[in-house]
């Protein structure tokens, strides 16, 4: 099931609304309480645990975390940073209560000893502007230990829909955070990426409603990872039909068309708008290649604008497949041309059939005619103000990529890093989509499984990656999934080797039968 991500308004009136019907102090105890298992749970017997703690109630749930902390022997130190008393009803009972069981409080972290772990609680989603003065000092103390570095709810600084720093400053960056009540989506976009480190979730015992943004999550895509059907043929996985390629960008067609290829459409033709280029692809002979206007009729999904070019001939074949009634995903090329010509946005939104847009940020700028900044800056509220501009379901590229329908119904990736950020990678999401568009998955899946399948394909590498890798690990992936594999046991999940098999996945019964050893 999607996790959800409540923005700042619905957690708002969820926690108002619990704090109506439950015990005074209710939820600060809960979170605490939860809080410090996780802080317990990363640390040796009798650890040395500073906390910085601010002067609400983010701080009110590190001096609960604190308490139960030192009733299991640790060596707890709280720093109150910016205050003398925390300033709301709840975080002073909390502060009371840890000062009562002998617990240490500090107006200082540079007096604090040494820490096995700090935890940043000055803030979270109360962050209303930029980190100042005292709280400055405490960030780069919290940055500057040689521990490790864990945040509850929100590292403090960062804007929690947005995951942007406040005012530009930078505040604290931590190994592991811990969302409470809802996940939030600034912890898997922008900088609040890197600032979150690894994310866990606790909802604290509490039902959370159903929003209209939620983390992908394999169960959004669970029909992709079924096993396929023995009688099947490759007329029963689609034709995907790739147009791009123009003189010096061949490849960027290739890449997406070995991607649809590999995670398994029926066939897939690359129509290559270089007219002296190759007649096949040497890396990949199961493609077929023309130069030639393919029959649009005889595709089930479309992939164009990868490395096509702007001439009279590449908007022609743009506009015929618009003009089609199967899914088209428009990427590269084909997204400036239609930024720069109204008829052509037009023609998109008029569409009856699934239209997918994968704009990087620099593309979306040109789409809504803004700065990418401004883009950067509410990556939820763009991808949403696209598919509502186009009718089109737009996957906007990034750190934390989002999905958004014209419905505005969106989601955040989590999976991905920085490997991602190499030549070929966006010609790679646009093919594995059509991939599962070819196969006929509905419009959701087909989606979200491409950017999930994506993003998980970078899992456990941090250097340098071909698209190329892209696409085998991506397939493997979606392989190890189909099999039961659990790809939390492995080291690197996506290596060529052997896998294991999760105990109720859908291929133990199989492997077992066909006395395969794993």
């Amino acid at each position: 099931m999607s996790t959800t991500l409540l923005n700042l308004e619905e957690l708002g009136d969820l926690e108002q609304r619990m704090q109506g019907i439950l015990p005074e102090g209710t939820l600060m105890e809960r979170a605490g309480f939860v809080a410090a298992n996780w802080i317990d749970d990363q640390c040796d017997a009798a650890s040395t645990i500073v906390i910085l703690c601010g002067p609400g109630n983010n701080g009110g749930d590190g001096f609960t975390a604190a308490r139960h902390l030192k009733s299991r022997g640790h060596n707890v130190i709280c720093a109150l940073i910016g205050c003398r008393k925390p300033k709301t009803a709840d975080a002073l009972r909390a502060y009371e209560a840890f000062v009562a069981k002998g617990g240490e409080v500090i107006e200082d972290p540079y007096m604090a000893p040494k820490a096995d772990v700090v935890v940043d609680a000055m803030f979270g989603v109360g962050i209303k502007k930029a980190i100042s003065g005292d709280f400055i000092d405490a960030a780069l103390w919290f940055n500057e230990r040689q521990a490790l570095h864990m945040a509850i709810d929100v590292p403090s600084g960062i804007d929690a829909e947005t995951g942007m720093w406040k005012g530009g400053i930078k505040g604290c960056i931590a190994d592991m955070t811990l969302n409470l009540i809802s996940a939030k989506a600034g912890c898997f976009m922008n900088d609040g990426k890197d600032a979150s480190g690894m994310v866990t979730l606790s909802e604290l015992d509490l039902s959370v409603p159903l929003s209209t943004t939620s983390l992908i999550d394999t169960d959004d895509f669970k029909h992709i990872l079924e096993l396929r059907k023995y009688n099947s043929h490759k007329g029963t996985y689609g034709h995907c039909v790739v147009i791009g390629g123009a003189k010096g960008k061949v490849g960027a067609a290739f890449l997406a068309a070995r991607a649809a290829l590999k995670m398994g459409a029926g066939s897939v033709t690359v129509e290559l708008m270089h007219k002296d280029g190759p007649s096949f692809d040497p890396m990949c002979p199961e493609l077929m290649v023309t130069d030639e206007a393919v029959d649009l009729k005889t595709a089930d999904a479309i992939v164009i604008g990868c490395g096509m070019g702007f001439s009279d001939e590449a908007k022609a074949r743009l506009v015929a497949a618009i003009e089609t009634n199967v899914p088209v995903i428009i990427d590269g090329d084909a997204l400036t041309m239609i930024a720069n010509d109204q008829e052509l946005e037009d023609m998109v939104l008029s569409r009856r059939q699934h239209t997918v847009l994968t704009p990087h940020p620099g593309e979306a700028a040109r789409i809504l005619k803004r700065t990418i900044p401004e883009i950067q800056a509410d990556r939820l509220t763009t991808a949403r103000e696209i598919s509502i501009q186009t009718g089109a379901i737009t996957v906007l590229k990034g750190t934390g990529t989002v999905v958004s329908l014209r419905s505005s119904r969106a989601w955040v990736n989590p999976t991905g890093n920085a490997c991602l950020a190499t030549a070929g990678s966006g010609d790679v999401l646009a093919g594995m989509i059509g991939s599962f568009f070819a196969q006929k998955f509905d419009m959701v899946s087909a989606t979200l499984g491409g950017v999930w399948l994506h993003g998980e394909s970078v899992r456990a590498r941090n250097s340098g990656i071909l698209a190329s890798d892209i696409i085998e690990r991506a397939a493997r992936a979606m392989e190890v999934l189909r099999w039961g594999g659990n790809p939390d046991d492995m080291v690197d999940p996506y290596e060529e080797g052997e896998f294991e098999l999760d105990e109720d996945g859908p291929g133990e019964a199989i492997a077992r039968s066909m006395g395969a050893e794993h």
